[in-house]
């Protein structure tokens, strides 16, 4: 039953606060701030109902393995950034600062990886057995929060992007690896004004 209600509580909030973000100009220029404080909100929840970080996947166990599980992904982020960048197919000149950066780096990147891969593998192996029904929610759900960029390629390409961490992040239930896959593409693709 705290699963389920777990469960139902997520999907509300990864639903309803997007679609908000959206609306309000407000909450979008707060947006990273939002960011931290649901994150800190929803860790602070599964504390309070005794999981564990190992079972949110942050823990030092398979650190390495799951770094050497995301290199090949690496490798194809970068030749296809790449590729984007020799076509021109760049749509934003970036204007992003130092401090997003590192805040992506250190922050966003880690903090997303948990609300998207460790909070849906927690309930993949708590919950719902189905591992194709939480493969599709996780990434549904990952590509929804982008809906505040208003970006059709940014949603479609956040869809594809979560089904490959998710599954990547399947294989060892560790967030290290995954979470350096995010940093790498988001900086190229953000840097390089592909997505916004």
């Amino acid at each position: 039953m705290k699963n389920k209600l777990l469960f139902i509580f997520t999907l509300i909030l990864y639903i309803i606060l997007p679609i908000l973000i959206l609306f309000n100009t407000t909450l979008f220029k707060y947006k990273f701030y939002v960011l931290v404080v649901i994150s800190l909100l929803i860790y602070l929840l599964f504390k309070i109902n005794k999981v564990s970080n190992k079972e949110l996947g942050i823990s030092k166990s398979n650190i390495v393995k799951s770094l050497k599980r995301n290199i090949p992904i690496i490798l194809i982020l970068i030749i296809t950034v790449i590729i984007f960048r020799l076509f021109n197919l760049n749509k934003y000149n970036p204007t992003e600062t130092i401090y997003f950066y590192l805040f992506y780096i250190f922050i966003s990147c880690p903090i997303q990886e948990f609300l998207y891969r460790g909070i849906f593998g927690y309930f993949e192996k708590n919950l719902i057995k189905n591992k194709y029904t939480i493969l599709l929610i996780s990434s549904i759900m990952y590509s929804l929060v982008h809906i505040i960029y208003k970006d059709y390629l940014t949603c479609i390409l956040t869809f594809i992007f979560g089904i490959i961490l998710y599954l990547i992040y399947r294989k060892d239930y560790n967030l290290f690896g995954v979470s350096i896959s995010h940093i790498i593409l988001g900086i190229l693709t953000i840097y390089l004004g592909i997505v916004n």
